[in-house]
């Protein structure tokens, strides 16, 4: 394991860079497109990635008792899609980014009410100083002092994005045992896509006419780096790795989100931003801590 430690190191600083700065772009993409067209046309690039490398990897076998199960995931991967993007054109990326940190207590919420697995009492206490952090980084906008508050429904899309990628992961759950991770991600992605793409809003021809090319850029770097990358090299640091020291890296995303979007977007970095950021993070790392029976 010594021996591949550096490299592991470096696949998980690699991976923590795309994904906070992923944040940005999927804010100017939604900005710039709307939300649902930026994701169609994202859908298009990644199917072209993705459908090839089922197909040569063998992948693309999946036996007919566990199609529901994949269904379950494809639902869960449309609903993090779609509410991600949704999300971050309302809300700052830095903020927004924070604000997911909690998907690993929804994903546990989820298992305790849907596989009925224990929840210990630092789970709990995760959720309630999560909670007051979330209150602490929104304090500006619930009482409207913020001098561009952001909207309430986009805050709503935000919660919802944690909680279809934790009914994506408790369907995968099982999934695991015979299939590789891109098998799954790439089927759930296959599945997703066709309710992606009957909402965009024009015809394909307008959409990717009216992408300038800095736009199309950001879109291929969300498809290649952002979805793909990002869970190779996020595999290869994590089989290095112990689990603990892998999930420690993830800390990292808000704040290369929070940097990226205030170099990127000119986004405002304040006191309850970086307060509340904070509190949220503490909390998501008890709840964790609990999770792993410590």
């Amino acid at each position: 394991m010594s021996a591949h430690r550096p490299q592991a190191i470096a696949a998980l600083l690699a991976t923590m860079v795309i994904w906070g700065t992923s944040a940005v772009f999927m804010r100017t993409t939604a900005l710039t497109l709307t939300p649902e067209n930026a994701l169609a046309l994202r859908y298009v690039i990644l199917l072209l990635m993705v459908v090839p490398g089922l197909w040569l990897t063998g992948s693309w076998r999946i036996a007919r008792s566990e199609w529901p199960r994949m269904f379950v995931t494809g639902v869960g991967m449309f609903g993090s899609s779609w509410f991600t993007m949704q999300g971050f054109a309302r809300v700052p990326a830095g903020q927004g980014t924070i604000f997911a940190m909690i998907e690993p207590i929804i994903i546990a919420l989820l298992a305790w009410l849907v596989l009925r697995e224990p929840l210990s009492p630092r789970i709990w206490a995760g959720l309630a100083v999560s909670l007051a952090g979330a209150a602490i980084l929104f304090w500006p906008d619930i009482t409207a002092t913020a001098a561009s508050p952001a909207d309430p429904l986009g805050i709503f899309y935000l919660l919802l994005a944690p909680t279809s990628w934790a009914i994506y992961t408790i369907g995968a759950k099982p999934l695991l045992q015979s299939h590789s991770g891109f098998a799954i991600s790439g089927w759930s992605m296959v599945i997703a896509a066709p309710v992606i793409f009957l909402m965009a809003s024009k015809p394909y021809a307008e959409i990717a006419a009216a992408a300038p090319l800095r736009t199309w850029a950001e879109l291929f770097y969300l498809a290649a780096f952002n979805s793909l990358a990002g869970s190779v090299l996020w595999n290869v640091g994590a089989r290095h790795l112990p689990g603990a020291v892998a999930g420690s890296f993830l800390y990292l995303v808000p704040v290369i989100a929070v940097a990226a979007g205030w170099l990127i977007l000119d986004e405002p970095v304040t006191l309850w931003l970086l307060a509340g950021g904070v509190i949220m993070l503490a909390g998501v790392a008890l709840a964790q801590s609990g999770a792993r029976g410590h």
